[in-house]
């Protein structure tokens, strides 16, 4: 008798067959290629439909429906039968990119491995593909150590289509060195061992590596190190133990050794990775030089007597209180430890915080696992807020159904609630919003007005979009004339936590960009992908005298031709394509 089986990816029973020969006679297969690998059907044993055109090997006929990874052990994998997007996945492991077929995926992070590479590719195997030697009729940058090389000899992997030194093809899968007592692994996949993060510490050198590209590292103890210094000179071993401890606890003395001494900061400032090249001298006096100036960690204004200024004078500056923020925390809007990093893994380091919505380029706590991101406002949230809004202490609650804001009467699932009054809750935008502020629209001080609290105004339309008010939610509103407007009209919410200037390198081009707001020229100078006026957000290059901008598809274009977009995951490459697309402002005149 025939043996059938219920399988999850199909909705007919499959009939087991022992031989691919008698298949053309009895008409049940018509084609031969697996539903599940699509790889050739050239002998049994498999799986067939009687009723359709379906087949299965039986080999993956009995793949797990579950899998714990290397490759993402935070999370279990869970097999389907389809791609969980309409074009496609891209197989995180080999890059590959697969239309149809089983794939393994998790939901939470948006990863996912095709099953070949689920059941062969490990992080300690380097490169589980075969190099061929080849002439690069072309420069390329190196994919295992991230150098540009010219043409000539170079290694090609056809299955992956990377291009590698010849040195580094050769490069030996497992060295064990006198600094350190574990084997040390090469593996062309260090994101999936410590994120996707560009600050990694090399454990020999103490230079930074990036995670897109190969390295070595210690599968005890996550001791990393280049590919380049498995034959560099340690005179100590202490300092490699040093890297050792840091590396196991990073969370070492959080924020505690700050002190008023530029030496202190400047210390704790490089251990912490705030990202600043130079030291910082510690500023207990507020001056008007400081009036219109923004922090870079909280990117807001500079409000406290004490704050720290860089010794060089290239303009950054940190309040005290950013500058002591804790370096990892475990935040009631997330399941997993949160870590504090300097810049976003963003090409100009802006991010949109899950918290509020906000663009911002400051300090963002993050979670490389699941790509969440909170920028200081609502990472600095304590579970206990007392707010002017209302009366009783407001709760962290992220909800898996959206409320409504009682400020802005949009839903939300990150909310500020009342344990006591069921009906209140606030989302964080809201909550950051500044109990006075000034706006360009307007020549006086604007105060917030929570709704039920105080006389509105008279008039009913905002000052500044001219649309009506509506009196259930909050405004701003001037204690001196008859003024009022949105919340959302004086504090732009897109914007409200970017600070432009600075530059940022990005190997799209070959001298510094900067991100600027206006460009400051009359007219406006044109793009050079689309050739309209630059206004509003804009990426310049100062040295070139060329402008992009930064929304729509002009900058996003240029972007996609990077060596650094290829080392983002796919969560990573939908946020870029969500805040670089859509989300900026958009001011262009045609």
């Amino acid at each position: 008798m025939d043996q059938k089986i219920e399988h999850f990816s199909h909705v007919h029973p499959l009939l087991l067959k022992e031989d691919h020969k008698n298949d053309e006679d009895d008409g049940v297969v018509k084609s031969v290629s697996c539903s599940a690998c699509e790889e050739q059907i050239s002998s049994g044993p498999y799986y067939s439909c009687k009723e359709c055109n379906y087949i299965l090997h039986k080999s993956c006929i009995q793949l797990p429906l579950k899998l714990k990874h290397p490759l993402h052990p935070q999370h279990p994998l869970t097999l389907l039968s389809t791609p969980p997007y309409d074009a496609g996945y891209l197989c995180d492991a080999c890059h590959g990119t697969f239309e149809k077929g089983f794939v393994y995926h998790c939901s939470l992070c948006a990863y996912d491995l095709d099953i070949s590479c689920a059941s062969t590719w490990h992080p300690d195997d380097g490169h589980v593909h075969t190099f061929i030697s080849l002439n690069s009729l072309q420069p390329f940058v190196c994919y295992a150590c991230g150098d540009k090389a010219e043409e000539g000899s170079a290694c090609f992997c056809t299955t992956c289509q990377i291009w590698v030194h010849s040195s580094c093809a050769e490069l030996p899968l497992t060295i064990i060195k006198h600094f350190h007592h574990h084997p040390l692994q090469l593996t062309y996949s260090l994101h999936h061992v410590y994120g996707f993060r560009d600050d990694i510490t090399c454990g020999v050198c103490n230079g930074t590596m990036t995670s897109g590209f190969a390295g070595y590292y210690c599968s005890d103890c996550r001791f990393p190190m280049h590919l380049k210094c498995p034959d560099f000179d340690i005179d100590s071993d202490e300092e490699v133990k040093d890297h050792e401890d840091e590396t196991l606890a990073p969370d070492k003395d959080e924020g505690s050794n700050i002190g008023s001494s530029k030496n202190d900061h400047c210390r704790i400032s490089q251990d912490v990775g705030f990202g600043h090249n130079h030291s910082l001298r510690l500023i207990e006096e507020m001056s008007l030089e400081f009036a219109d100036k923004l922090c870079g960690g909280c990117v807001q204004a500079i409000n406290a007597p004490l704050l720290y200024s860089c010794s060089e004078n290239c303009g950054f500056l940190l309040h005290k209180t950013c500058a002591e923020l804790p370096r990892t925390k475990q935040h009631q809007f997330h399941p997993h430890p949160l870590t504090l990093l300097s810049k976003a893994p963003s090409y100009d380091g802006i991010y949109r915080c899950d918290g509020c919505k906000s663009l911002s380029n400051g300090f963002v706590y993050r979670c490389d696992e699941c790509q969440f991101d909170l920028d200081v406002p609502c990472g600095t949230f304590t579970d206990k807020v007392k707010h002017q809004s209302h009366k009783h202490p407001l709760s962290l609650e992220k909800t898996n159904i959206a409320r409504e804001c009682k400020g802005c009467h949009f839903p939300s699932k990150y909310l500020l609630v009342c344990d006591v009054c069921d009906d209140f809750a606030i989302d964080c935008w809201c909550a950051n919003l500044p109990s006075m502020t000034w706006n360009k629209c307007h020549k006086h001080a604007l105060s917030l007005i929570y709704n039920g609290q105080g006389e509105l105004m008279e008039c009913n339309n905002c000052g500044i979009c001219r649309e009506k008010i509506s009196p259930k939610t909050w405004l701003y509103c001037c204690e001196e004339c008859d003024f009022g407007a949105h919340p959302s009209c004086v504090v732009d919410k897109s914007c409200n936590s970017v600070k432009f200037g600075g530059t940022f390198q990005y190997d799209v081009h070959s001298h510094p960009l900067a991100l600027v707001e206006e460009t400051g020229k009359h007219p406006p100078p044109p793009c050079e992908a689309c050739g309209e006026g630059c206004k509003g957000w804009t990426i310049e290059c100062g040295q070139c005298k060329c402008y992009f901008h930064r929304e729509g598809q002009c900058f996003w274009e240029q972007l996609k031709k990077s060596s650094q977009y290829l080392t983002l995951s796919r969560t990573m490459r939908q946020k870029f394509a969500a805040n670089v697309l859509a989300a900026t402002p958009n001011v262009t005149h045609k």
